[in-house]
């Protein structure tokens, strides 16, 4: 079961999502905004799974939020303009939809989202220092320790061991939500690292092993605050 916030500042559109959720047994709506504001300041109280979100909203639009909000759940973009969708998985949302949305579209879009939830997850104790992942049909156990860094592929990320790579349905988002951000760091759009694996760095780019890991320049400032230098 997928929980699931409506955000948009249009009642018709609200309404139709709403519908389509009433509709899916798999889903169970939580909550619905039409102010993006409100809605920031309440999501981290809210035990969500799926945002749907929309791009274009007076008081600040879908990816002011997405970049403000902490913690978001998986994003599910709606829009009416297709022309925003290659801006907007910059931003590692689950799927972009253009509206008029229909129900068949919005339920290839949940089954997505479905197995993104599934693929990566937590054991049940938070301070256990370990993930399953879902890698080809298993499920396989990985310890934090042993991850040096994941990497964004495609519709998947990549998760870099020193002598594996785990192929994992994923946004980067979400595997960084799973892994959480004590021990990991964020260093460009498609690199996440085990802060303990960094054997050296520069402005560009970060040595583990023999591995270099890019790092951009929206994430530079994060890194040298994070290694104290």
């Amino acid at each position: 079961m997928l929980k699931v916030i409506i955000l948009d500042d249009d009642r018709v559109s609200r309404e139709i999502i709403h519908s389509y959720i009433n509709f899916t047994d798999t889903l169970t709506l939580v909550t619905e905004f039409e102010n993006p504001i409100e809605a920031l300041e309440k999501l981290p109280e809210l035990d969500c799974d799926v945002i749907f979100l929309d791009i274009e909203m007076p008081e600040m639009t879908g990816i002011d939020f997405i970049e403000k909000a902490k913690n978001i759940p998986q994003v599910i973009i709606m829009s009416s303009k297709p022309e925003y969708a290659a801006e907007s998985y910059n931003y590692d949302v689950t799927d972009y939809l253009v509206k008029p949305i229909e129900y068949k579209r919005f339920l290839k879009a949940i089954d997505r989202a479905s197995e993104i939830s599934e693929s990566v997850s937590l054991n049940a104790k938070e301070n256990e220092d370990f993930i399953f992942v879902k890698a080809g049909g298993d499920f396989v156990k990985l310890f934090f320790a042993e991850i040096n860094f994941i990497e964004a592929f495609a519709d998947y990320v990549q998760i870099h061991t020193d002598d594996k790579r785990y192929t994992v349905l994923s946004t980067m988002k979400s595997i960084h939500a799973k892994l959480g951000e004590e021990n990991f760091l964020r260093v460009h759009r498609s690199f996440i690292v085990a802060v303990n694996k960094i054997d050296s760095f520069t402005d560009t780019g970060i040595h583990i092993g023999d591995k270099v890991v890019k790092v951009s320049r929206k994430y530079k400032k994060d890194l040298k605050e994070r290694l104290n230098s």
